[in-house]
């Protein structure tokens, strides 16, 4: 029994230890790596104009908003931001402040609209007839804290795919937006104390036509941060929980089984049955 229980253990332990590390992982996959668009087709082809309108107090407040779509592989986040009258747009405030790098910021794009403005009207029509508008503007600041400046003010849509070096199983938006929207693809989510959740908490956490959870922050006084992982994460954790369990009983009652086995021989020692002691 020692002989062959000591390698079943080790395999229990090293499925376990495989399992928990895989099921916090999301999913994996190609990254979809669409190639610069030159028309508002070939932008609309790469991204999702959803522009997020919160509700304050019941009422819908238009604000300069940021929806952020994490890509299914998790290397890649899509950001449609809302810009009011502004020079410059700032995409990360300081990440000097963390130990890595600031992502990569790429194919980015502004879009409008003609005599575009900030209302639910000029929004519309946005919308139903976007158009790319070219604006000169440089990137700075992209070690620290990565900023847009346009040469003149910009009143539209920004919209741009930004990829931490890290890749990861989390979002991390801080950039000044007035609102923030997260949609995580078919298949993440969040919400788990032990795995992972959104910090501060959401002010809705809802499910869309698509399947996709949202998140939504109306006003968030600081930044946000979200620790998603795989939809089926808690159910292989469980697994791995009862595997490790179970590795731990099946050791105790091997060393149980062993003690009593011990004091079964040094009873019989003791025994003057055995003539043992008589030969002494």
């Amino acid at each position: 029994m020692k002989k062959g229980l000591f390698p079943f253990l080790i395999l229990v332990l090293i499925v376990a230890a495989v399992s928990l590390s895989g099921c916090l992982s999301a999913f994996t996959g190609e990254t979809n790596n669409a190639a610069e668009a030159e028309d508002i087709a070939g932008v609309l082809d790469i991204y999702e104009l959803n522009i997020f309108v919160p509700t304050v107090k019941g009422v819908e407040k238009i604000v300069e908003s940021g929806t952020y779509f994490v890509d299914s592989d998790s290397s890649a986040v899509q950001v449609i931001r809302l810009v009011n009258d502004q020079k410059e747009v700032s995409l990360l405030k300081d990440s000097g402040l963390f130990s890595f790098e600031a992502p990569e910021f790429t194919e980015i794009y502004f879009i409008t609209a003609e005599n575009f403005t900030m209302t639910e009207d000029g929004i519309a029509v946005l919308l139903e007839n976007p158009a790319m508008t070219d604006l000169a503007y440089t990137l700075e600041g992209v070690k620290r804290s990565p900023t847009i400046k346009f040469e003149e003010n910009f009143t539209g849509v920004l919209v741009y795919t930004f990829r931490p070096h890290m890749g990861g199983t989390s979002i991390y938006v801080n950039d000044g937006a007035d609102a923030i929207q997260i949609i995580l693809p078919d298949g993440l989510t969040t919400g788990s104390r032990i795995i992972g959740t959104a910090s501060p908490t959401p002010d809705s956490f809802e499910e869309d036509e698509n399947g996709r959870d949202v998140l939504k922050w109306n006003s968030p006084m600081s930044s946000v941060n979200v620790k998603y992982y795989s939809e089926n994460a808690p159910f292989y954790l469980l697994i791995s929980f009862s595997a490790l369990v179970g590795a731990i009983i099946a050791v105790f009652l091997w060393y149980r089984y062993q003690i009593k086995k011990l004091h079964k021989i040094t009873n019989l020692i003791d025994d003057e049955k055995s003539g043992f002691r008589k030969q002494q």
